[in-house]
């Protein structure tokens, strides 16, 4: 009694409780790169381009599900078996991106997003989860899988009035009510079969295994070689073509015709029971005449037969007995047609008549006239121009004058038509710029034109005024402006060697004269007009000697001359005289300093003065004359003003004015200069 409550219970509250809760989910999708089931016989599956499909293994206690992937299609369906009880195997071919999961009772998921293409031969796992918790005790005692094994594979079945998908296999899995369930299974080519199956053992699935009987039998047709791809047709429907091998053909009475060029046509009725055998070896008899098509003074002509292209001037062959229709075509031609009859084993030479052709009317106006008109790549003469012989069809035209640019176009030209083309030619300059060097660069308005391997550049300008310019490096560069036209000629520009350059780097070494004498190194540079040079001095003359004595002792005097030693920085502004002379004033500032050199000594003496030491400011010119674009002599005279002097050189200045001369006074520098 209280079982009996309970089952009442829940028979009532499971259905709220399943409408309420019921809901499908992907839990996730995964590639499964160790699992080979999709790539490996023979769980393989090829889809209808012959390529690996791609395998979804999805995970899921529930069944009855429905998929779409779009219209690339599902290839196979293997429902849950005993195999993988637990999986749904979905096959689809590569490039699958989303997928539609319907069930009658959890509902739809549409386009459910993969996040990713899926792979032809990889193997992929789907967790699909449901939150329906409602088992009804009622349902549960009253209900058991069918599982359905079907052959063909293909067929359609329908239970209870339902259809039911099969697998590739052709089985599926069923859970049925208790009861007798009416079933009809139908497909192509096959006896259906119908009957009932009973459901009743809660504890055991059904199995139900239907061998559909075939409604048709197998024909064979056996000939000799040369006569495969003849054409087999059945009941009037083409079938294949020779050589035929246990063809499937449905039960009853058909009439059989095969067909070969050049030979009659074999007939038979056959008579086909289901799952028989028929066979045939058909006899062919000749049905043809040699013969030989010409068409006189025209090698370019087509000849078709019954449509059908033979030969290109002339043919010779074999043709079917019976009455046929020949066409000779050429392009822009109009075709010739004649009609012949050809008895069997009778030769037939036929001339045939030529194609005439179609012709139209071309007009060629240009501005200005006396144009030369090329059509097809043939000169047609001078603008203005009346072509009336020319071929209907696309016509390529070209006009060509010294001195304009050449332009193109395509016509086509129409019988009884005339076809007007008018050019209005442009102007152009078709010199040559050539350049002495060969590598300098050309500029035409400022932009850099590449030009060919000899230097020359060839001009393709619209006529007009254009700013000309060519440079090369070491070399003076050379602008015009000039306007080019048709009647301007090759154009030759030598340039001239620049000896003075707007930015070069040198070094020198020479000789200082005047208050300082000695050698000199220095660096320097331009860049534009502005200068920047730097110089060491190492003195090579002395001062008078000059004699220390110390009054508070007995001893001989002592005797001390000077060397001066230096260097400058000066910062200039250069001008051009001519192509070799610069003449650059320069302002700077000029550092010396004294060295000691012992000439005479009696007794005990001592140093009498401690770093003699002068800055100048100078102030000057540097000319420069060059003896090649890397060589140049240059005189720099200055005047220096001392600005600043330590004691020591102030104390031996007033003693000789040779060593005053150091750091006040003129000086010259001489030097020979190299210029990169």
């Amino acid at each position: 009694m209280l079982r009996a409550i309970i089952c009442a219970i829940i028979f009532l509250v499971a259905p709220i409780i399943h409408i309420s809760a019921q809901k499908m989910n992907v839990e996730s999708f995964r590639p499964d790169d160790k699992d080979i089931t999709a790539n490996t016989a023979p769980t393989l599956r090829m889809d209808k381009n012959g390529e690996k499909c791609a395998l979804i293994k999805i995970q899921t206690t529930e069944r009855q599900f429905m998929f779409d992937v779009g219209s690339l299609g599902i290839e196979y369906l293997e429902e849950q078996n005993a195999s993988h009880p637990a999986e749904i195997w979905l096959y689809v071919p590569h490039g699958v991106k989303t997928i539609t999961i319907q069930h009658p009772v959890l509902g739809v998921i549409n386009d459910y997003d993969l996040g990713r293409s899926v792979k032809k031969g990889k193997t992929y796992v789907m967790k699909l989860t449901s939150d329906q918790v409602s088992t009804l005790v009622v349902d549960y005692d009253n209900e058991q899988f069918l599982n359905v094994a079907i052959t063909p594979p293909y067929a359609t079945f329908i239970i209870n009035g339902m259809k039911q998908q099969l697998s590739p296999k052709g089985t599926c899995e069923i859970p049925l009510s208790f009861g007798t369930h009416t079933y009809r299974v139908t497909a192509k080519d096959y006896h259906p079969a119908e009957s009932q199956v009973i459901i009743n053992d809660k504890n055991n699935k059904q199995f139900l295994k239907i061998d559909l009987k075939q409604a048709f039998g197998y024909l064979t047709v056996e000939a000799r070689p040369e006569f495969n791809g003849a054409d087999v047709f059945i009941d009037g429907e083409r079938a294949g073509a020779l050589p035929m091998k246990d063809f499937p053909v449905a039960s009853g009475n058909h009439k059989v015709r095969i067909h070969k060029q050049l030979y009659a046509d074999y007939t038979r009725d056959i008579a086909v029971t289901d799952s028989a055998w028929v066979s045939i070896t058909p006899a062919f008899s000749a049905n043809y005449a040699e013969a030989e098509l010409t068409v006189p003074a025209d090698k370019g002509a087509q000849i078709f037969v019954d449509g059908a292209l033979l030969g290109t001037g002339s043919w010779k062959g074999r043709l079917e007995a019976g009455h046929h229709k020949a066409e000779v075509r050429k392009d822009s031609h109009r075709t010739a047609v004649a009609e012949f009859d050809v008895e069997k084993d009778r030769k037939l030479t036929l001339t045939l008549e030529r194609p005439q052709p179609i012709y139209g009317t071309l007009k060629v106006v240009t501005s200005p006239p006396g144009a030369t008109v090329i059509v097809d790549g043939r000169e047609a003469g001078l603008t203005p121009l009346t072509d009336d012989r020319l071929l209907i069809g696309q016509h390529s035209v070209e006009v060509v004058k010294k001195g304009h640019r050449n332009e193109k176009s395509s016509v086509i030209i129409s019988e009884n038509r005339t076809s007007d083309l008018n050019f209005s030619l442009t102007d152009i300059c078709t010199a040559s710029i050539i350049p002495s060097p060969s590598y300098a660069n050309i500029f035409i308005n400022d932009e850099w034109m590449n030009r060919n391997t000899s230097g020359a550049l060839k001009l393709d300008k619209v006529a007009g005024e254009y700013k000309i310019k060519v440079t090369a490096r070491g070399y003076t560069p050379w602008s015009r402006t000039m306007r080019l036209d048709g009647n301007t000629k090759d154009i030759n520009v030598t340039l001239h060697r620049d000896y003075v350059r707007r930015n070069e780097l040198y070094i020198n070494a020479g000789f200082n004269l005047l208050c300082c004498q000695g050698v000199s190194f220095g660096v320097g540079g331009y860049y534009h007009k502005f200068n920047l040079e730097g110089n060491f001095l190492l003195g090579l003359s002395k001062s008078e000697t000059i004699y220390w004595t110390d009054q508070n002792a007995d001893t001989y005097p002592y005797g001390v001359s000077y060397k001066p030693m230096g260097g400058m920085v000066k910062l200039g502004y250069g001008f051009r005289i001519g192509n070799r002379i610069r003449l650059t004033p320069q302002v700077g500032c000029q550092i010396v300093s004294l060295s000691e050199k012992e000439e005479e000594y009696s007794g005990y003496g001592y140093s009498p003065v401690s770093s003699p030491m002068a800055v100048s400011a100078t102030f000057g010119a540097r000319l420069s004359v060059s003896l090649s674009p890397s060589l140049a002599l240059s005189a720099s005279p200055q005047y220096a003003v001392g600005v600043i002097k330590s004691d020591g050189y102030k104390a031996l200045a007033d003693l000789s004015s040779k060593i005053k001369g150091y750091s006040d006074g003129f000086g010259c520098n001489i030097c020979l200069n190299l210029y990169f």
